[in-house]
């Protein structure tokens, strides 16, 4: 099989201009890359679309899913380092559980929910905002998650998938494919916004056929 790993397009807090918010939306020129990235995809044959639970993953998998014509499958482990955080005024976060079932439906009305996915949210963790050897060992572990998960639904088939991510748990991703250890240093595979990596796997080889493919992109349009 082959997978395409997508990582959103900009968000608000990508955007940095405004105050940081827990799951932010994606910008104006966001969609715009969204847009692009799933016209760039119309005729690559994509199987399945999964996406990450956050809101900017599920706006660019919605539009992307215009383009490809497949709804958007949640994998919860796909989600950014961290999960949803709230800064406090005292230096301290607050976790937050993230959209719920009905809220994605709002954002993408055919998105397919895992069942982590509830009516109350799906991130009930503590104590990772500030503490980043847990939050990449925990995302090294999705990463694995999601891998195995490929390989017992789509392995050794003609199958491609895509799967919306972001810059940390993408890289991760990557990184858990080729057996490296988790990337403390959240820098080991880099994506722009809408950046795309193609990987090729069978039970028996491993290939990165391209890494944080931009074409799609006018100059004007590429952000980090």
């Amino acid at each position: 099989m082959e997978l395409y790993l997508i990582r959103h397009g900009q968000s608000t807090n990508n955007e940095g201009t405004r105050p940081r918010v827990a799951d932010p939306p994606l910008t104006d020129i966001g969609v715009e890359q969204a847009r692009w990235v799933g016209e760039s995809l119309k005729d690559e044959g994509i199987t399945r679309l999964y996406a990450s639970p956050m809101l900017r993953t599920l706006q660019t998998a919605r539009m992307i899913s215009d383009s490809i014509n497949l709804p958007p499958h949640i994998f919860v482990g796909l989600h950014e380092w961290g999960g949803i955080w709230e800064a406090r005024g005292d230096g301290t976060a607050v976790q937050l559980p993230g959209l719920n079932r009905a809220g994605m439906r709002e954002v993408c009305s055919d998105v397919v929910l895992s069942e982590d996915v509830t009516d109350q949210g799906w991130w009930f963790h503590e104590g990772f905002a500030g503490d980043i050897e847990g939050m990449a060992e925990l995302s090294h572990e999705n990463g694995l998650a999601f891998i195995a998960h490929l390989m017992e639904h789509h392995g050794d088939t003609e199958e491609r998938v895509a799967a919306v991510s972001h810059g940390g748990s993408g890289g991760s991703l990557i990184s858990a494919f080729f057996g490296l250890p988790p990337d403390v240093g959240y820098s080991r595979f880099t994506h722009n916004n809408t950046g795309v990596s193609k990987l090729s796997f069978t039970s028996e080889r491993k290939q990165l056929l391209c890494l944080n493919r931009i074409s799609h992109l006018p100059p004007e349009a590429i952000t980090s």
